[in-house]
């Protein structure tokens, strides 16, 4: 039977070898305890590090909707808030179109009722230019520039017609487009006066109609100026719901907005911890690792140091 030579080069190989992977075992759980992660570099583990990516791109992903989110959701609130002093003032254009139909107001107070429409117009263009951070809402793609202008009882429209492109869409989630926009010509119109006899306004919307009130309110000569009073009416009607169909489209794109907000945030609390369980590591568990890889290492050290220093004379004492 032979005997297998275990030289003391082959020990002292060995000792080294092992001295280095216990010390490489120290280093590694140092360096996991000082940066907190279990996984510092793909070879620590390949399949958390796959799952941490995937995580992170989904969580930048859910970021860059929640970014569009809200600057949909600040356009919208701005838009609503604007939509509301609209009905206010076309509510105070019908009190004061009640008034002016009374027998009993004279030709100056119809005179006093007009100015103040004509108030009311320039009102409504201003809110018409509603702009946010300098972007106009209400005309379209054309948001550098203010869509509605007044020259004299001429109101036009600069924005995109809703005969053109004019829908701004934001995309609040994978493939999901949402409109956030209303056109404004649509919702308040236009108009413009032509020269008579007789004189008329063409256009539409409230703008029209008011422009045509002021000036039936200011025609004293007109046979039929109370019938053409009480007409206006029904118009501000008509009117007053097309502005709150673009009010409502408005509540429900924030309704949406606010939905899917809610289920952004609730996934990426549920990603986040889901990203912890794999990446973030257990204090308590880490230290004492290190605590029984030091004692390994120190003990490799010394059973290293004493083979180090043996040599044939060692073997012949």
């Amino acid at each position: 039977m032979s005997i297998s030579r275990v030289t003391t080069s082959y020990m002292q190989n060995q000792a080294l070898s092992y001295l280095n992977t216990n010390m490489s075992m120290l280093s590694s759980l140092q360096q996991t305890l000082s940066s907190g992660q279990k996984i510092n570099s793909p070879s620590d583990d390949p399949v958390g590090m796959t799952q941490i990516l995937a995580l992170s791109n989904t969580l930048k992903t859910d970021e860059r909707y929640g970014s569009n989110i809200q600057d949909a959701v600040a356009e919208a609130n701005t838009a609503d808030n604007a939509i509301n002093s609209m009905v206010e003032l076309v509510q105070r254009a019908q009190e004061l179109t009640t008034q002016a139909a009374n027998f009993t107001n004279n030709q100056d107070g119809r005179n006093a009722i007009a100015l103040e429409i004509d108030q009311i117009i320039n009102q409504l263009v201003q809110i018409g230019n509603t702009d946010i951070g300098g972007k106009y809402i209400f005309g379209g793609y054309k948001t550098d520039a203010p869509p509605f202008s007044r020259t004299g009882d001429d109101v036009s429209y600069g924005g995109n017609p809703p005969t053109e492109s004019w829908q701004r869409n934001v995309e609040i989630a994978r493939g999901v487009q949402l409109t956030v926009n209303v056109n404004g010509e649509e919702m308040m119109g236009e108009s413009t006066v032509n020269a008579g006899p007789p004189v008329s306004v063409t256009g539409s919307g409230i703008f029209q109609t008011l422009v045509q009130l002021k000036l039936n309110l200011e025609d004293s000569a007109s046979p039929t100026q109370l019938t053409d009073i009480r007409s206006r009416l029904d118009t501000l009607t008509t009117d007053m719901n097309t502005i709150l169909s673009k009010q409502a489209i408005i509540g429900a794109v924030s309704n949406r907005l606010s939905v899917t907000q809610d289920r952004i945030d609730e996934r990426k609390s549920i990603l986040t911890q889901q990203f912890a369980s794999i990446q973030d590591i257990d204090m308590p568990e880490v230290i004492a690792n290190i605590n029984q890889q030091q004692n390994v290492f120190e003990s490799s050290l010394n059973v290293t140091a004493r083979l180090m220093q043996t040599s044939l004379l060692s073997f012949l004492r």
